[in-house]
Protein backbone atom coordinates (compact mmCIF):
# COMPACT_ATOMS: atom_id res chain seq x y z
CA UNK A 1 0.00 0.00 0.00
CA UNK A 2 2.83 2.40 0.87
CA UNK A 3 4.56 1.71 -2.46
CA UNK A 4 1.36 2.58 -4.35
CA UNK A 5 1.08 5.86 -2.43
CA UNK A 6 4.70 6.78 -3.27
CA UNK A 7 4.07 6.12 -6.98
CA UNK A 8 0.90 8.20 -6.98
CA UNK A 9 2.73 11.05 -5.23
CA UNK A 10 5.55 10.97 -7.77
CA UNK A 11 3.11 11.04 -10.71
CA UNK A 12 1.31 13.99 -9.10
CA UNK A 13 4.52 15.95 -8.66
CA UNK A 14 5.62 15.36 -12.24
CA UNK A 15 2.28 16.20 -13.83
CA UNK A 16 1.66 19.24 -11.62
CA UNK A 17 5.05 20.90 -12.35
CA UNK A 18 5.19 23.07 -15.44
CA UNK A 19 8.10 24.61 -17.29
CA UNK A 20 7.01 27.99 -15.91
CA UNK A 21 7.53 26.68 -12.41
CA UNK A 22 11.20 26.02 -13.19
CA UNK A 23 11.08 22.24 -13.67
CA UNK A 24 11.82 20.90 -17.15
CA UNK A 25 12.13 17.17 -17.77
CA UNK A 26 14.07 16.52 -20.97
CA UNK A 27 14.11 13.38 -23.05
CA UNK A 28 17.73 14.04 -24.05
CA UNK A 29 20.89 15.50 -22.51
CA UNK A 30 24.18 16.96 -23.60
CA UNK A 31 27.73 16.99 -22.21
CA UNK A 32 31.17 18.34 -23.07
CA UNK A 33 34.64 16.98 -22.41
CA UNK A 34 38.25 17.69 -23.44
CA UNK A 35 41.37 15.59 -24.04
CA UNK A 36 42.97 17.49 -21.15
CA UNK A 37 42.02 20.37 -18.87
CA UNK A 38 45.63 21.37 -18.11
CA UNK A 39 47.81 22.06 -21.11
CA UNK A 40 51.30 23.52 -21.52
CA UNK A 41 51.88 26.06 -24.26
CA UNK A 42 54.26 23.57 -25.86
CA UNK A 43 51.67 20.76 -26.13
CA UNK A 44 50.01 22.38 -29.12
CA UNK A 45 46.33 21.55 -28.93
CA UNK A 46 43.30 20.33 -26.98
CA UNK A 47 40.55 18.25 -28.57
CA UNK A 48 37.02 19.23 -27.52
CA UNK A 49 34.27 16.61 -27.79
CA UNK A 50 30.57 17.50 -27.83
CA UNK A 51 28.30 14.59 -26.92
CA UNK A 52 24.59 13.78 -26.78
CA UNK A 53 22.99 10.85 -25.00
CA UNK A 54 20.64 9.94 -27.89
CA UNK A 55 21.00 10.18 -31.66
CA UNK A 56 19.04 12.79 -33.57
CA UNK A 57 17.25 12.28 -36.86
CA UNK A 58 18.58 15.59 -38.18
CA UNK A 59 21.90 17.39 -37.85
CA UNK A 60 22.35 18.98 -34.43
CA UNK A 61 24.07 22.39 -34.31
CA UNK A 62 25.78 23.41 -31.06
CA UNK A 63 26.88 26.98 -30.35
CA UNK A 64 29.35 27.92 -27.63
CA UNK A 65 31.41 30.84 -26.37
CA UNK A 66 34.95 31.18 -24.99
CA UNK A 67 35.74 33.43 -22.06
CA UNK A 68 38.43 33.49 -19.34
CA UNK A 69 41.80 35.15 -18.83
CA UNK A 70 43.34 33.64 -21.98
CA UNK A 71 42.79 35.63 -25.16
CA UNK A 72 41.74 34.32 -28.55
CA UNK A 73 44.40 34.93 -31.23
CA UNK A 74 47.06 35.80 -28.61
CA UNK A 75 46.92 32.61 -26.51
CA UNK A 76 44.89 30.18 -28.60
CA UNK A 77 42.90 29.83 -31.81
CA UNK A 78 39.78 27.84 -32.71
CA UNK A 79 38.29 27.42 -36.19
CA UNK A 80 34.68 27.97 -35.17
CA UNK A 81 32.35 28.68 -32.26
CA UNK A 82 29.72 26.34 -33.69
CA UNK A 83 29.90 22.60 -34.33
CA UNK A 84 27.52 20.03 -35.81
CA UNK A 85 26.77 16.49 -34.73
CA UNK A 86 25.58 14.68 -37.90
CA UNK A 87 22.21 12.93 -37.85
CA UNK A 88 22.58 9.46 -36.38
CA UNK A 89 25.84 10.28 -34.54
CA UNK A 90 26.41 10.85 -30.82
CA UNK A 91 29.38 13.25 -30.91
CA UNK A 92 31.62 15.58 -32.84
CA UNK A 93 35.02 17.19 -32.13
CA UNK A 94 36.87 20.39 -32.78
CA UNK A 95 40.42 21.42 -31.97
CA UNK A 96 41.56 24.25 -29.75
CA UNK A 97 45.10 25.25 -30.83
CA UNK A 98 47.36 26.54 -28.05
CA UNK A 99 49.90 29.21 -29.01
CA UNK A 100 53.44 29.14 -27.57
CA UNK A 101 54.40 32.76 -27.08
CA UNK A 102 57.67 34.02 -25.59
CA UNK A 103 56.02 35.94 -22.75
CA UNK A 104 56.32 35.03 -19.09
CA UNK A 105 52.78 35.00 -17.76
CA UNK A 106 50.64 33.59 -15.00
CA UNK A 107 48.61 30.50 -15.87
CA UNK A 108 45.55 31.44 -17.96
CA UNK A 109 42.09 29.91 -18.29
CA UNK A 110 39.80 29.23 -21.23
CA UNK A 111 36.16 28.82 -20.16
CA UNK A 112 34.02 26.99 -22.74
CA UNK A 113 30.27 27.49 -22.30
CA UNK A 114 27.59 25.93 -24.52
CA UNK A 115 25.01 28.66 -25.16
CA UNK A 116 22.34 26.93 -27.27
CA UNK A 117 21.62 24.17 -29.80
CA UNK A 118 19.29 23.67 -32.74
CA UNK A 119 17.18 21.30 -30.61
CA UNK A 120 15.20 23.40 -28.17
CA UNK A 121 14.35 20.30 -26.18
CA UNK A 122 18.00 19.40 -25.54
CA UNK A 123 18.83 19.87 -21.87
CA UNK A 124 21.73 22.30 -21.25
CA UNK A 125 22.81 23.48 -17.79
CA UNK A 126 25.91 24.57 -15.86
CA UNK A 127 27.45 21.12 -16.28
CA UNK A 128 28.02 22.08 -19.90
CA UNK A 129 30.79 24.48 -18.92
CA UNK A 130 34.43 23.37 -19.16
CA UNK A 131 37.59 25.19 -17.99
CA UNK A 132 40.98 24.55 -19.59
CA UNK A 133 44.12 25.95 -17.94
CA UNK A 134 47.06 26.98 -20.11
CA UNK A 135 50.34 26.51 -18.23
CA UNK A 136 52.94 29.03 -19.35
CA UNK A 137 56.10 27.12 -20.23
CA UNK A 138 58.27 30.22 -19.75
CA UNK A 139 57.01 30.55 -16.17
CA UNK A 140 58.94 27.43 -15.17
CA UNK A 141 61.97 28.27 -17.27
CA UNK A 142 64.34 28.50 -14.32
CA UNK A 143 63.37 25.43 -12.35
CA UNK A 144 65.78 22.51 -12.01
CA UNK A 145 69.02 24.37 -12.30
CA UNK A 146 71.61 26.68 -10.73
CA UNK A 147 71.30 30.39 -10.12
CA UNK A 148 74.50 32.42 -9.89
CA UNK A 149 74.24 36.06 -8.73
CA UNK A 150 76.98 38.13 -10.35
CA UNK A 151 77.92 41.23 -8.35
CA UNK A 152 79.10 43.28 -11.31
CA UNK A 153 81.92 45.80 -11.34
CA UNK A 154 81.03 49.45 -12.00
CA UNK A 155 78.01 48.05 -13.81
CA UNK A 156 74.76 46.32 -13.02
CA UNK A 157 74.65 42.93 -11.39
CA UNK A 158 73.28 39.98 -13.35
CA UNK A 159 72.00 36.45 -12.75
CA UNK A 160 73.16 33.39 -14.66
CA UNK A 161 71.03 30.24 -14.98
CA UNK A 162 72.50 26.80 -15.73
CA UNK A 163 70.17 23.80 -16.04
CA UNK A 164 70.86 20.69 -13.95
CA UNK A 165 72.11 18.80 -16.99
CA UNK A 166 74.25 21.80 -18.08
CA UNK A 167 72.58 21.82 -21.51
CA UNK A 168 71.04 25.27 -21.01
CA UNK A 169 72.99 28.36 -20.00
CA UNK A 170 71.32 31.77 -19.88
CA UNK A 171 72.83 35.04 -18.71
CA UNK A 172 71.11 38.16 -17.42
CA UNK A 173 67.84 36.32 -16.88
CA UNK A 174 66.36 39.07 -14.70
CA UNK A 175 67.09 41.67 -17.38
CA UNK A 176 65.62 39.46 -20.11
CA UNK A 177 62.39 38.76 -18.24
CA UNK A 178 61.75 42.22 -16.82
CA UNK A 179 63.40 44.51 -19.38
CA UNK A 180 65.34 46.32 -16.66
CA UNK A 181 68.62 45.96 -14.77
CA UNK A 182 68.68 44.41 -11.31
CA UNK A 183 71.03 47.14 -10.03
CA UNK A 184 74.61 47.50 -8.86
CA UNK A 185 76.05 45.09 -6.32
CA UNK A 186 73.88 41.95 -6.52
CA UNK A 187 75.28 40.02 -3.56
CA UNK A 188 72.99 37.09 -2.76
CA UNK A 189 69.68 35.30 -3.28
CA UNK A 190 67.26 34.05 -0.62
CA UNK A 191 64.14 31.92 -1.05
CA UNK A 192 60.71 31.43 0.47
CA UNK A 193 58.27 29.04 -1.20
CA UNK A 194 57.90 30.22 -4.81
CA UNK A 195 59.62 33.57 -4.21
CA UNK A 196 63.26 34.57 -4.63
CA UNK A 197 64.72 37.61 -2.88
CA UNK A 198 67.54 39.33 -4.77
CA UNK A 199 69.71 41.29 -2.35
CA UNK A 200 71.31 44.31 -4.06
CA UNK A 201 73.66 45.65 -1.44
CA UNK A 202 74.99 48.73 -3.25
CA UNK A 203 71.48 50.06 -3.87
CA UNK A 204 70.00 49.11 -0.49
CA UNK A 205 67.15 47.11 -1.96
CA UNK A 206 65.72 43.63 -2.25
CA UNK A 207 63.82 42.72 -5.39
CA UNK A 208 61.20 40.00 -5.06
CA UNK A 209 60.64 37.71 -8.07
CA UNK A 210 58.92 34.44 -8.83
CA UNK A 211 61.77 31.95 -8.42
CA UNK A 212 60.74 29.92 -11.48
CA UNK A 213 59.93 32.66 -13.97
CA UNK A 214 61.99 35.50 -12.45
CA UNK A 215 59.09 37.81 -13.14
CA UNK A 216 59.40 40.80 -10.80
CA UNK A 217 56.73 41.18 -8.13
CA UNK A 218 58.01 44.13 -6.10
CA UNK A 219 61.08 45.77 -4.59
CA UNK A 220 61.79 46.55 -0.95
CA UNK A 221 63.59 49.89 -0.94
CA UNK A 222 62.89 51.31 2.51
CA UNK A 223 64.50 50.23 5.79
CA UNK A 224 67.66 48.61 4.42
CA UNK A 225 71.26 49.77 4.88
CA UNK A 226 73.93 47.73 3.11
CA UNK A 227 71.89 44.49 3.13
CA UNK A 228 73.84 41.23 2.86
CA UNK A 229 71.94 37.92 3.21
CA UNK A 230 68.30 36.84 3.53
CA UNK A 231 66.56 33.92 5.22
CA UNK A 232 62.86 33.19 5.76
CA UNK A 233 61.37 31.81 8.95
CA UNK A 234 57.61 31.39 9.22
CA UNK A 235 55.82 34.46 7.87
CA UNK A 236 58.85 36.72 8.21
CA UNK A 237 62.09 37.31 6.37
CA UNK A 238 65.35 38.36 8.02
CA UNK A 239 68.17 40.28 6.35
CA UNK A 240 71.61 41.07 7.73
CA UNK A 241 72.59 44.75 7.33
CA UNK A 242 76.02 46.28 7.82
CA UNK A 243 74.81 49.87 7.96
CA UNK A 244 77.39 52.63 7.61
CA UNK A 245 80.81 50.95 7.41
CA UNK A 246 82.27 53.79 9.46
CA UNK A 247 79.81 53.19 12.29
CA UNK A 248 80.29 49.96 14.22
CA UNK A 249 77.13 50.51 16.26
CA UNK A 250 74.43 50.73 13.55
CA UNK A 251 74.38 47.11 12.31
CA UNK A 252 71.04 45.32 12.43
CA UNK A 253 68.80 42.52 11.21
CA UNK A 254 65.84 43.83 9.19
CA UNK A 255 62.58 41.96 9.81
CA UNK A 256 60.38 41.71 6.71
CA UNK A 257 56.64 41.07 6.66
CA UNK A 258 56.48 38.59 3.77
CA UNK A 259 52.82 39.34 3.10
CA UNK A 260 53.33 43.07 2.56
CA UNK A 261 57.04 43.00 1.66
CA UNK A 262 57.78 45.81 4.08
CA UNK A 263 60.33 46.16 6.88
CA UNK A 264 58.36 45.95 10.12
CA UNK A 265 61.20 46.17 12.65
CA UNK A 266 64.96 46.08 13.27
CA UNK A 267 67.01 43.91 15.60
CA UNK A 268 70.22 45.74 16.62
CA UNK A 269 73.27 43.43 16.59
CA UNK A 270 77.05 43.72 16.86
CA UNK A 271 79.28 44.70 13.96
CA UNK A 272 79.36 42.87 10.65
CA UNK A 273 76.38 40.48 10.57
CA UNK A 274 76.96 38.26 7.56
CA UNK A 275 75.49 34.82 6.83
CA UNK A 276 72.19 33.91 8.47
CA UNK A 277 70.52 30.50 8.80
CA UNK A 278 67.25 29.41 10.43
CA UNK A 279 65.92 26.27 12.09
CA UNK A 280 63.37 25.39 14.77
CA UNK A 281 62.36 28.97 15.51
CA UNK A 282 65.94 30.23 15.88
CA UNK A 283 68.22 32.34 13.70
CA UNK A 284 71.99 31.99 13.78
CA UNK A 285 74.04 34.92 12.47
CA UNK A 286 77.78 35.01 11.84
CA UNK A 287 79.50 38.34 12.63
CA UNK A 288 82.67 38.79 10.60
CA UNK A 289 83.00 42.51 11.35
CA UNK A 290 83.52 45.47 9.07
CA UNK A 291 86.37 47.93 9.51
CA UNK A 292 86.98 46.01 12.72
CA UNK A 293 87.07 42.23 13.13
CA UNK A 294 84.37 40.31 14.95
CA UNK A 295 84.31 36.81 16.44
CA UNK A 296 80.83 35.76 17.49
CA UNK A 297 77.57 34.06 16.50
CA UNK A 298 74.36 35.71 17.62
CA UNK A 299 71.15 33.77 18.16
CA UNK A 300 67.67 35.23 17.66
CA UNK A 301 64.38 33.77 18.89
CA UNK A 302 61.88 34.31 16.06
CA UNK A 303 58.86 34.02 18.37
CA UNK A 304 59.52 37.56 19.58
CA UNK A 305 62.61 38.52 17.52
CA UNK A 306 64.73 38.87 20.64
CA UNK A 307 68.44 38.24 20.94
CA UNK A 308 69.35 35.18 22.96
CA UNK A 309 72.09 35.98 25.47
CA UNK A 310 74.92 35.37 25.50
CA UNK A 311 76.30 35.33 21.96
CA UNK A 312 78.48 32.35 21.03
CA UNK A 313 82.21 33.20 20.95
CA UNK A 314 84.06 31.65 18.01
CA UNK A 315 87.23 32.38 16.03
CA UNK A 316 88.07 35.63 14.27
CA UNK A 317 86.09 36.60 11.16
CA UNK A 318 83.40 33.90 11.13
CA UNK A 319 81.93 34.10 7.64
CA UNK A 320 80.42 30.73 6.77
CA UNK A 321 77.77 28.95 8.83
CA UNK A 322 75.88 25.74 7.91
CA UNK A 323 73.79 22.99 9.51
CA UNK A 324 74.73 19.32 9.30
CA UNK A 325 72.23 16.44 9.17
CA UNK A 326 72.18 16.22 13.00
CA UNK A 327 71.25 19.93 13.29
CA UNK A 328 74.68 20.83 14.59
CA UNK A 329 76.02 24.19 13.42
CA UNK A 330 79.40 24.41 11.69
CA UNK A 331 81.19 27.75 11.55
CA UNK A 332 84.20 28.43 9.34
CA UNK A 333 86.27 31.31 10.73
CA UNK A 334 88.73 32.89 8.32
CA UNK A 335 90.98 34.42 11.00
CA UNK A 336 92.55 37.87 10.88
CA UNK A 337 94.76 38.48 7.82
CA UNK A 338 98.42 39.43 8.01
CA UNK A 339 97.49 43.01 7.05
CA UNK A 340 95.59 43.37 10.34
CA UNK A 341 98.87 43.54 12.25
CA UNK A 342 97.70 40.73 14.55
CA UNK A 343 97.23 37.75 12.25
CA UNK A 344 95.26 34.74 13.53
CA UNK A 345 94.65 31.41 11.88
CA UNK A 346 91.27 30.11 10.85
CA UNK A 347 89.07 27.77 12.87
CA UNK A 348 86.41 25.20 12.15
CA UNK A 349 83.90 25.06 15.00
CA UNK A 350 81.00 22.72 15.71
CA UNK A 351 78.10 24.02 17.85
CA UNK A 352 75.27 22.09 19.46
CA UNK A 353 72.12 23.94 18.37
CA UNK A 354 70.06 22.63 21.29
CA UNK A 355 72.08 24.48 23.94
CA UNK A 356 74.54 26.57 21.87
CA UNK A 357 77.54 24.82 23.42
CA UNK A 358 80.74 24.37 21.43
CA UNK A 359 81.36 20.70 20.72
CA UNK A 360 84.52 20.84 18.60
CA UNK A 361 87.16 23.43 17.72
CA UNK A 362 89.69 22.62 14.99
CA UNK A 363 92.54 25.09 14.45
CA UNK A 364 94.25 25.98 11.21
CA UNK A 365 97.85 27.19 11.13
CA UNK A 366 98.54 30.84 11.93
CA UNK A 367 98.91 31.79 8.28
CA UNK A 368 95.99 29.69 6.99
CA UNK A 369 92.75 31.52 6.19
CA UNK A 370 90.08 29.10 4.87
CA UNK A 371 86.96 30.30 3.13
CA UNK A 372 83.67 28.97 1.80
CA UNK A 373 82.08 26.00 3.55
CA UNK A 374 79.62 23.39 2.33
CA UNK A 375 78.09 20.31 3.95
CA UNK A 376 76.68 17.28 2.15
CA UNK A 377 76.00 13.67 3.18
CA UNK A 378 78.20 13.66 6.27
CA UNK A 379 81.13 15.53 4.73
CA UNK A 380 82.40 19.08 5.09
CA UNK A 381 84.10 20.87 2.20
CA UNK A 382 86.14 24.07 2.38
CA UNK A 383 88.64 26.03 0.30
CA UNK A 384 92.20 26.87 1.37
CA UNK A 385 94.99 28.40 -0.73
CA UNK A 386 93.52 27.42 -4.10
CA UNK A 387 92.53 23.88 -3.12
CA UNK A 388 89.35 22.21 -1.91
CA UNK A 389 89.50 19.88 1.10
CA UNK A 390 86.98 17.33 2.32
CA UNK A 391 86.60 15.82 5.77
CA UNK A 392 84.04 13.72 7.63
CA UNK A 393 81.95 15.76 10.05
CA UNK A 394 82.93 13.22 12.71
CA UNK A 395 86.66 14.01 12.39
CA UNK A 396 88.49 16.21 14.87
CA UNK A 397 91.60 16.88 12.79
CA UNK A 398 91.99 18.65 9.47
CA UNK A 399 92.84 16.71 6.29
CA UNK A 400 96.37 17.09 4.99
CA UNK A 401 95.62 16.39 1.33
CA UNK A 402 93.23 18.30 -0.89
CA UNK A 403 90.78 16.59 -3.23
CA UNK A 404 90.72 19.28 -5.93
CA UNK A 405 93.06 22.08 -6.93
CA UNK A 406 91.22 25.04 -8.41
CA UNK A 407 90.90 28.78 -7.98
CA UNK A 408 87.59 29.49 -6.30
CA UNK A 409 85.70 32.11 -4.34
CA UNK A 410 82.67 29.99 -3.43
CA UNK A 411 81.96 26.27 -3.27
CA UNK A 412 78.78 24.22 -2.94
CA UNK A 413 78.28 20.46 -2.96
CA UNK A 414 75.11 18.81 -4.19
CA UNK A 415 74.16 15.35 -5.49
CA UNK A 416 77.72 14.08 -5.78
CA UNK A 417 79.08 17.14 -7.52
CA UNK A 418 81.17 20.05 -6.29
CA UNK A 419 80.45 23.46 -7.80
CA UNK A 420 82.90 26.36 -7.59
CA UNK A 421 82.79 29.96 -8.77
CA UNK A 422 85.90 31.92 -9.71
CA UNK A 423 85.82 35.73 -9.96
CA UNK A 424 88.96 35.88 -12.09
CA UNK A 425 90.28 39.42 -12.50
CA UNK A 426 86.93 40.89 -11.31
CA UNK A 427 86.66 42.85 -14.55
CA UNK A 428 85.81 40.19 -17.10
CA UNK A 429 83.27 37.39 -16.77
CA UNK A 430 83.87 34.79 -14.09
CA UNK A 431 83.65 31.01 -14.25
CA UNK A 432 81.61 28.16 -12.81
CA UNK A 433 83.42 24.83 -12.59
CA UNK A 434 81.79 21.50 -11.75
CA UNK A 435 83.61 18.43 -10.43
CA UNK A 436 82.42 14.84 -10.13
CA UNK A 437 83.21 13.78 -6.57
CA UNK A 438 83.39 10.10 -7.45
CA UNK A 439 86.83 10.72 -8.95
CA UNK A 440 87.26 14.51 -8.38
CA UNK A 441 87.50 15.23 -12.10
CA UNK A 442 86.32 18.45 -13.67
CA UNK A 443 83.28 17.81 -15.85
CA UNK A 444 82.07 21.30 -16.76
CA UNK A 445 83.53 24.80 -17.16
CA UNK A 446 80.92 27.48 -17.80
CA UNK A 447 81.34 31.23 -18.23
CA UNK A 448 79.05 33.27 -15.98
CA UNK A 449 78.90 37.02 -15.17
CA UNK A 450 81.28 39.52 -13.62
CA UNK A 451 82.23 38.63 -10.00
CA UNK A 452 80.07 35.54 -9.52
CA UNK A 453 79.05 34.92 -5.93
CA UNK A 454 77.06 32.15 -4.27
CA UNK A 455 75.70 29.01 -5.91
CA UNK A 456 71.97 28.42 -5.43
CA UNK A 457 70.01 25.32 -6.45
CA UNK A 458 66.50 26.07 -7.71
Amino acid sequence: MKNILYILLLVFLITSCTEDEGVKFQPDSFYLNASTTNVSETEGSVELTFNVSNVHSTNLTINFELTGTAENINDYTIPTLSVTIPAGDLSTTTTLSILDDMLIEENEDIIITVTDTSDSELFIDQSDVLTITIIDNESIAYQNGLLIPNYGNASTGTISFISDDFSTVEHQIYDTVNSENIGNGLLSIGFNNDKAYLVVTDENKITVVNRNSFLKETSIITGLNTPRYFVASGEKGYVTNWGDPNDSMDDFIAVINLETNTIESEIPVSEGPEKIIAKNGKLYVSHKGGLNYNNEISVIDTSDDSLVDPTIPVGDVPAEIVFDSANNIWVLCEGKPLSSGSETGGKLIKINSSDNSILTTIDFALNEHPKSLSYDSGNLYYELNGSVYSMLASEITLPTTSIITTTTSNIKVNDGKLYTTDVGNQVNDGTLRVFDLTDNTEIETITVGVIPGGIYFN
